[in-house]
């Protein structure tokens, strides 16, 4: 069985936290439960089950919904990336991402081969019209010691992100575990808007799921400025890969 980290509640890499199998169920780490009156009111406790307690706020904050949320995609996903005022800002934490239009340049890279970048000039539009305008546009990208060949397809890709205007910014990922960054990706406009990612197992896009709820703005923005202040800009990450190979 294998565990991909959710979230947590507490800082350097302690409990409580969540966790999600490879096969749809959830891990819970918390303290275990001793307290002799509570374990007494236990119902219909099977050999080889445990308890342990975690604050309401964990489940609230990064249980996975099993309702449905509205999901946008297409033309209302990328008019984001044109309405936005001044800032937009993503973390960014799957190490591979299926998208149709990267299909081929990552097997051609994947062959040694040169990718091209004419199927991203769009987005480096976008992106380069936006910050000719003043806006800024920043990600962080959560990587594990061994990058994917997905991974190093996007490294190499990110040259032309950062020629554009993107600040775009490396973290690991035991850092991010150890401060306590979610599990998924999300994007956070004007620090008024979150949209939250959802994607497929093997990381095909869903759509973006659009929350206003000030509270989690606020934790979102607070994730953001932890993660900005560890992350490795773009450029002293590709130079520390050089002098370390």
């Amino acid at each position: 069985m294998k565990l991909r980290f959710i979230g947590t509640t507490s800082g350097g890499g302690n409990c409580p936290t969540l966790y999600e199998t490879d096969r749809g169920t959830i891990v819970v780490q918390g303290y275990k439960v001793t307290d002799e009156e509570a374990l007494g009111q236990l119902r219909d406790v099977l050999d080889g089950e445990t308890f342990v307690e975690i604050p309401r706020e964990l489940l609230t904050r990064f249980a996975p919904r099993s309702d449905v949320p509205d999901l946008i995609t297409g033309e209302a996903f990328g008019r984001l990336f044109e309405d936005f005022e001044h800032t937009a800002w993503r973390l960014e934490t799957r190490t591979l991402y299926t998208v149709e239009e990267e299909l081929e340049p990552f097997a051609r890279h994947r062959r040694g081969e040169n990718p091209g970048t004419d199927w991203f000039q769009p987005w480096l539009d976008t992106m380069r019209r936006g910050i000719e305008q003043g806006k800024r546009i920043e990600r962080v990208r959560v990587v594990p010691d061994v990058l994917t060949d997905y991974l190093e397809f996007e490294l190499w890709l990110c040259q032309f992100n950062v020629q554009v205007g993107e600040d775009i910014r490396y973290l690991s990922q035991d850092q991010a575990d150890k401060l306590g960054l979610p599990g998924y990706d999300y994007w956070l406009f004007d620090s008024r808007r979150l949209g939250r990612m959802h994607f497929t197992e093997d990381g095909v896009p869903l759509g973006t799921e659009m929350i206003e709820d000030p509270a989690g703005v606020v934790r979102h923005s607070y994730l953001r400025d932890t993660a900005w202040h560890h992350a490795i800009p773009y450029a002293a990450y590709v130079a520390g890969r050089t002098i370390t190979r």
